[in-house]
């Protein structure tokens, strides 16, 4: 008796029997569409983390583009407004720009995740990654390199603001 219960446990565990699992395709509009809002920290090589808070509202435009507004808070300074416009090249792959950047975004999504790299001053770059989690909510994690040598780190949460209708 006990090998049939353990045989039954087995095939009800093994891939065949299991519930699937949607798979996120975090696209700008899928993450950022729009309100929500993220805090998280930023640690210059020597510099104390700083603290941070972010609105942001995405939308869709007219010409198939997406928008996406915000508005960064950092402890102690004026909000600084700024916005990106994201382009989809082919499915996965964007390029655009964002207001406080030197350069073109440029965007690579697979399932849940979706990686950001572009310019920010001279030759500092950031590279994001950004991880969409089951419940909604966006882990972004963004290493900023001079020359290729780490000299800052940020880490946010951004969680989707619920829409009137909700």
């Amino acid at each position: 008796m006990k090998f049939y219960t353990a045989l039954l446990i087995l095939l009800l565990a093994s891939p065949a029997f299991a519930t699937p699992v949607a798979t996120v395709n975090f696209t700008p509009q899928a993450g950022f569409g729009g309100a929500s809002e993220g805090r998280g920290t930023l640690k210059l090589l020597f510099g104390k983390p700083r603290p941070y808070h972010v609105c942001s509202d995405g939308r869709v435009l007219a010409n198939g583009t997406f928008r996406l507004d915000q508005t960064v808070m950092f402890e102690g300074e004026p909000p600084r407004h700024r916005h990106w416009i994201l382009t989809t090249v082919r499915p996965g792959e964007f390029t655009g720009t964002l207001s406080d950047a030197a350069g073109t975004v440029t965007g690579h999504s697979e399932n849940s995740r979706l990686t950001l790299h572009y310019r920010l001053t001279g030759p500092l770059v950031m590279h994001q990654t950004l991880e969409m989690m089951p419940d909604g909510t966006i882990d972004n994690v963004g290493k900023i390199t001079l020359l290729g040598i780490p000299v800052g780190h940020l880490q946010e949460t951004i969680v989707r603001k619920p829409t009137a209708a909700e």
